[in-house]
Formats: C-alpha cells, structure tokens, sequence
C-alpha cells in the first residue's frame, strides 16, 4: 500500500503540465511559501526525473531567490524554453544578483548595485524595521524570516526582473513593485531629482504584510489604499502625506464623472496609462481607507484583513469591519472625495517622476517649463545667463523680476534665486523664499539643501537636521546633504551618526560622475 503523502505527491507530480495551476504552485504563486515548499519539495525528492516536478521545484527556488538553481532546474525541465516568462526572469535575477552587494538587519536583507547605493541600505533597513513594528501594531502581522529588498539601478532592470514593459512603467511612474516574495526599489538615482524613496519602500512591504495577513483577497484598490494609508505609519501616523494637489485632483474628476473605477485599476495601478490616471487611482484609494478608519476605527483595518483572510467577500467584510453597508460606503465615500477638508501645505501641481534616461523629458533644466508667465520666464531665463557669467547681483534682479511675477512655487526658480541672493550677503531673503517655496514643493530636496545650509550657518543644528533629513528622504546621492548632518549631528550629540555622514559624503564626492546611473 502507497503511503497518502506519497500517494498525493505523485499525483500532484503526474499531473503537472506547463499550463497547470496544481494546488501547489497556486500557493507559490500566491507566495505562500511555508504551504507550497513542503510539498514541491518533496515531489521532487520522490519524483527527481519529472519534468513537472523539476519545473515546480524551479519555480520554487526562484521565489526563494535561489536564481542559479531555478535557472539550472527551468531549463532542464523544459528544454529550448527560452522565452518562458519564469526562465526569463530568473535569469535576468541571477544575471542581476551576480554584480550585488548585500547587508542584512534583524527582519530584512538589502541586496544593492555596488557603488554609491551603499550609502541607501542604513536608512533602508532603518525604515523597513520601524514599519514591520508599526504593522505588527496596527495589522498584527510580523512575517517571519527575513524579507528580501532588491535596489535596481535603473527602469530597465525593473522591467528585466517583473512582467511589466518600460513604457508601462514610464507611464504610470511606476519605482517599485512588492511581487515574488521580494521588494523592488529603483534607486533614486535613476532620476533627476530623486523620489519618496522611504515611504516607497514601507509601501511596497504594506503589500508584502498584507499579502501574510489575508493572502490573495484582498482587492487591488485595498492592497494600494492600505498600502498608501500606511506608508507613512514608519515615521508617524498614517496617511499623512495627502497633499492639496491629491485633494483637488480627486475633487474634479467625482465632480466631473471622470473617477479611476476599482475595475480600473485591475490587476495593476502600473498598467494605468498615465502618471495623471496613477495619481488619481491612489488618490481615491486613500481617502477609501482613511473613511474606514474614520468610521470603523484604529481596528478596521486589522479586522477587514481577517475577514477576507476567512474567504469573506470584501463587500460584506467592509460592511462588518465599518459598521456600515457596502452600498452606503461607497455613497459615502464618494461624498467624501468632495467634501473633505483641503489639506493646507504641501505639492500643489503633479510631482512627475522624471527619469534620466527618458529624453522626452528635455534635461535638468526642464523644470523653468513650470513658469507659465512668458515674461516671468524672459526674466528667469535672463537671470540663469547673467548667474552663469558670474554676474549675482544682477542676476539676483532678474530672478526677482520673476519671482514677483510667478511666485515661489516654481521650485528651480527659488533655488536659484537663493543661491544669488545667498551669493551677494542676503540670506534673510534667501531663507524667506525658500521657506515660500517649500509651502508648495515640500519634496524638492535642492530647496532642503539650500535652507538646511543656511541653518548650518546660524548654528541651528536642530532645525538644519531637520531640513537636510528631509532632503535625504527625496535625493539621498547629494554629498552635500550627508556632510551637513555630519556637521549638525556632532553638536547635537550623536557622534557615530556624524561619523557615518561624514563617510558617506566623501563617498559620494568619490562617485560623482555623469548624471546617468
């Protein structure tokens, strides 16, 4: 008489095909591990001459990123299936994985391009461990083990490593992805003025947490509300980071009929045409989560979780979780989106990712497009001439001329008006425009720079940690940032913080080169 194990695992190795979705691989692919690698494992024990067997196995060890291994058993198990999507990307992340570093902390391991991206991995691992404790707080959920993040130098590499194409990545601004039991991160050095590159990675593990807590029910516009919610939950509370541009663009379109709808952003916000449709979709999403806590509170969302963890379906699991009946969350979210309070500060216009490498985008300097008032760009345009030949005070003049026109919410307009005014001994006026402009581009890290120097110079250490931090949550690769928290951490008292910005300062000015990555 076959054992039943041994029973079930031939069974389940005899009816593999490349098609089939056995029990198995459909906990794999749904990554969970603890349930499919016992027994794939031992189907490839008993059965160590099966394509099937082999193949799963394959695929088992590339969810483990054991990349060598599943592309030596992928190709075995199929001969010739060169163009497969697994063999495809195993490949590319054992190609990938050769030319890496790796650092590990308590829950997380930190793979990373060798170069200036060591400098990412304390904050990385910082961040990751004070998100993992602020989810096991409000979710209840510590997945075991450690959770593999892989920094990618580039869009390429993203779309070498998942089954998205560069275009779709480009068009959605799509940085990272939570997908094979793995964070992706593009480093920020693929862009021209770095990104939200912490609360990115916290909302890529919001997605890995959510995926142990109720496995593959929850939603898409759960999973990215969720993860957009508690992005920020590392640093504080959660959902802190709506801004009044997210505000009024969520506001037009409920007003006008024009809403994301949840069938929309399936099976991917990436697959969204646009970073517009993008900003959109998360936006809504947002204010769905943030109306449950509103109305269900702090526990919803934990309680939501194991409801669709029990297989309830997630109309009747917000209806519990709430307190209030699908048909009428949905008419009350809608209201919401109109009807909540704009925030005060924050990015009032589209903050587009813009990679180096995309020539669409027209360079660095791309920005001065921002100005919409002809004349106020005669004048800018002017002032950068007469900046350039080492003219600063009458360049100071016409950036001025400009700034009196446009304002200060045009971010490299500020910038270099403070540079000029900062150049000919007047940091007052210098420090009260960047102030302005930050009040409408919180998340430009040159204005950071430029003020956190300026409170270098008045020995406000306090405040200059302050804005140089900042600075490194949006362009961590500027050495200046990193030499001026050495600067201000040794007064403050923290000298071994002090002695690793000072490291990787001079790192960084090592390592400066072209722009590209």
């Amino acid at each position: 008489m076959i054992p039943p194990l041994i029973s079930a695992l031939l069974a389940l190795s005899l009816a593999a095909t490349p098609a089939d979705h056995s029990a198995a691989l459909r906990r794999l692919q749904e990554e969970d591990l603890a349930g499919a690698g016992p027994i794939i494992e031992a189907a490839a024990l008993a059965l160590p001459d099966d394509p099937s067997a082999r193949r799963a196995l394959g695929e088992l060890r590339f969810y483990q990123h054991r990349y060598q291994e599943a592309v030596t058993l992928l190709e075995a198990a199929t001969p010739g299936a060169g163009q497969s999507v697994l063999l495809r990307l195993a490949r590319a992340a054992s190609e990938l994985a050769s030319t890496q570093e790796q650092v590990e902390s308590e829950h997380f391991i930190v793979a990373y391009p060798k170069g200036k991206d060591a400098v990412l991995v304390p904050y990385l691992l910082e961040t990751l461990e004070a998100e993992r404790a602020a989810l096991a707080a409000d979710l209840g959920v510590a997945p075991a083990g450690k959770v593999r993040v892989e920094v990618l130098g580039s869009v390429s590499d993203l779309a070498r490593l998942s089954t998205l194409t560069e275009a779709e990545i480009r068009a959605s601004g799509t940085i990272a992805l939570c997908k094979y039991d793995k964070l992706m991160l593009v480093s920020p050095k693929a862009l021209f003025t770095g990104y939200d590159w912490l609360d990115t990675a916290a909302h890529e593990y919001v997605h890995y947490a959510v995926m142990r807590k109720a496995g593959p029910a929850t939603p898409i516009w759960l999973h990215e509300g969720l993860a957009k919610w508690l992005e920020t939950r590392w640093r504080g509370a959660g959902g802190q980071d709506f801004s009044p541009f997210s505000a009024a663009l969520v506001r037009r379109a409920a007003e006008k009929g024009t809403l994301v709808s949840f069938e929309q952003m399936h099976p991917s916000m990436a697959k969204l045409p646009t970073q517009e449709q993008s900003a959109l979709a998360f936006a809504e999403v947002v204010l769905a989560v943030e109306l449950m806590v509103e109305r269900g509170g702090s526990s919803a969302l934990s309680r939501l979780l194991e409801l669709l963890a029990g297989g309830t379906p997630v109309d009747t699991a917000v209806t519990v979780a709430v307190g209030l009946p699908w048909l009428d969350f949905l008419a009350a979210w809608k209201r919401h989106l109109v009807t909540r309070p704009l925030p005060r500060g924050g990015a009032q216009a589209m903050q587009r990712l813009r990679f180096i490498d995309d020539p669409k985008l027209g360079g660095p300097w791309a920005e001065w497009a921002e100005l919409e008032d002809p004349k106020a760009r005669e004048f800018a345009r002017l002032g950068e001439l007469l900046r350039e030949r080492g003219r600063p005070v009458a360049a100071r003049q016409e950036y001025r001329k400009a700034l009196d026109r446009g304002g200060a919410r045009v971010a490299v307009l500020a910038n270099q008006f403070a540079v000029v005014a900062i150049q000919t001994g007047r940091q007052a006026e210098a420090g009260a425009v960047l102030a302005e402009a930050l009040t409408w581009n919180p998340d430009h890290a040159a204005l950071r720079v430029r003020l956190g120097k300026l409170k270098l110079e008045k020995q406000d250490w306090a405040g200059a940690r302050e804005q140089l931090t900042l600075a490194n949550r949006q362009d961590p690769f500027d050495p200046e940032i990193h030499a001026g928290l050495a600067r201000a951490l040794e007064p403050l008292g923290d000298p071994a913080g002090a002695s690793r910005e000072r490291r990787f300062a001079e790192i960084l000015q090592q390592q400066r080169g072209p722009t590209t990555p």
